[in-house]
Order: structure tokens, then C-alpha cells, then sequence
């Protein structure tokens, strides 16, 4: 199915939509891992605390996620590679 040509556009959109639709996790998101920026786990928490969403059990990893790529001088990167900065230990610590 997926190794002929399609002849038509519908037929190539069709066959797009069938090949992302294989890639849907079951509950409706598209997995994937973005891991390393720490600027936006803190922007969701934030965002989450400020509209009362309620992060469930999701809190807890969240917390040992930022808790593992603590720097040893107890501060955050931006990015899970980089040395503490400000933006990043402010951002970490108010989440």
C-alpha cells in the first residue's frame, strides 16, 4: 500500500494522512522526545499553575526530570549540557 506511487494529489494527501495516522499514539498526540531545552517544561508548569490545570501525577516526574539535571553548584542551564545560568536556575526554581 505504501510503496506504490500515488497517480493523483487526493491519492498522495490520502496516503500522507494514512502514514501519520499509523504514527498517532492511541490517546491522540504524536510521541516524541524533545529532551535538553530547560526553558520549557518550566514555561507549562507556570502556565499550568496560572490557569488552575492540574498536572496529576505528571508533577512528580516533572520534578525528578528538573531535580536530574540539577548542576552540582545547585543551579540550571538552559539546556541539559550547559552550566548554570540565571535564566535557567530562576525559571527551574519557580517551577
Amino acid at each position: 500500500e505504501f510503496a506504490s506511487k500515488p497517480k493523483t494529489a487526493l491519492e498522495a494527501a490520502e496516503k500522507g494522512l494514512k502514514m501519520y495516522q499509523r504514527l498517532l499514539c492511541d490517546d491522540g498526540h504524536f510521541a516524541g522526545d524533545y529532551g535538553g531545552p530547560m526553558f520549557l517544561m518550566p514555561g507549562l508548569i507556570i502556565t499550568c499553575y496560572v490557569t488552575g490545570t492540574d498536572l496529576g501525577p505528571r508533577k512528580k516526574a516533572m520534578e525528578t526530570y528538573l531535580r536530574n539535571h540539577q548542576q552540582a553548584d545547585g543551579g540550571w542551564g538552559t539546556h541539559i549540557e550547559c552550566a548554570s545560568t540565571m535564566f535557567g536556575t530562576v525559571l527551574s526554581y519557580v517551577s
